[in-house]
């Protein structure tokens, strides 16, 4: 009986072994299907054959879920031929699985950005917002962006957003759009007045009158909103500035005694 026993126990191990190998196998040969797509989808890249390979990291995609470098390939794949919206959803599947993968961020924040501006110039302006909004948590201190999502802000006559995100990329230096983030506050002043809302045109306009004092369209625009919110004081303070820079304007002047 123990013989027999021990013969028995011998034949299983034999079994749980030659099954482990053949898992190992499996594996291994897995893992040699998954670089060899891999390779070859990077090769297509670089040959600018985006399609075809797409279509490699989507097979190692089937073949491995949770293979993180699939997703990063394919979110490059879609930014080359513009497809933002599938680019972004395969560049948020790699930072979710691998946040700090190489190039996972970068390529995500472009997809991120992409999108975003296609969104804005496309006047898909609440969807420009979230996807700003999302690129900001991984770059606060792209002034580009901060741009952009205040753009899209007024877009939507959002205008304290707007004057909010215009601020911030302001005091994050401004950098080449500097001059940009400073017209736009401007221009959403303006629009602010446009729509009939004077207490965010004034908030517009003395932000902007922070960067440039001297602009006498600021301090007209200033004026007419003050004046139109009820507040008469403030509003002839505004076109005393006005004459200052300019003692023959009286475009101010002769707007509030129409009135």
């Amino acid at each position: 009986m123990t013989s027999r026993w021990t013969a028995l126990r011998s034949r299983l191990t034999l079994l749980l072994l030659a099954s482990t190998l053949l898992a190992a196998c499996a594996g291994l040969t897995l893992q040699s299907q998954i670089d060899g797509l891999m390779n070859e989808g990077q090769q297509l890249y670089a040959e600018k054959k985006y399609d075809q390979a797409l279509d490699k990291f989507t097979t190692v995609i089937g073949k491995d879920p949770t293979y993180w470098q699939a997703y990063l390939w394919a979110a490059r794949s879609l930014i080359a031929r513009g497809n933002w919206s599938d680019a972004i959803t395969n560049g948020r599947k790699a930072f979710e699985l691998a946040p700090k993968g190489e190039n996972v961020i970068p390529i995500f924040a472009e997809a991120l950005f992409g999108g975003g501006a296609d969104a804005l110039k496309n006047g898909r302006f609440a969807e420009s917002v979230n996807l700003f909004v999302e690129f900001l948590k991984l770059e606060p201190g792209n002034t580009r962006a901060w741009l952009n999502v205040g753009k899209a802000y007024l877009g939507q006559k959002d205008f304290r957003q707007a004057l909010s995100a215009f601020a911030q990329g302001l005091a994050s230096g401004g950098g080449a759009e500097r001059q940009d983030l400073i017209r736009e506050l401007l221009n959403g002043g303006v629009q602010a007045f446009s729509s009939g809302k004077y207490r965010e045109s004034i908030d517009l306009l003395k932000e902007f009158l922070k960067y440039d004092s001297k602009n006498l369209q600021a301090y007209l625009n200033l004026a007419k909103s003050y004046w139109e919110s009820g507040d008469k004081g403030k509003a002839l303070d505004a076109v005393k500035e006005v004459l200052k820079l300019d003692p023959r304007q009286e475009e101010a002047l002769r707007y509030m005694l129409r009135r």
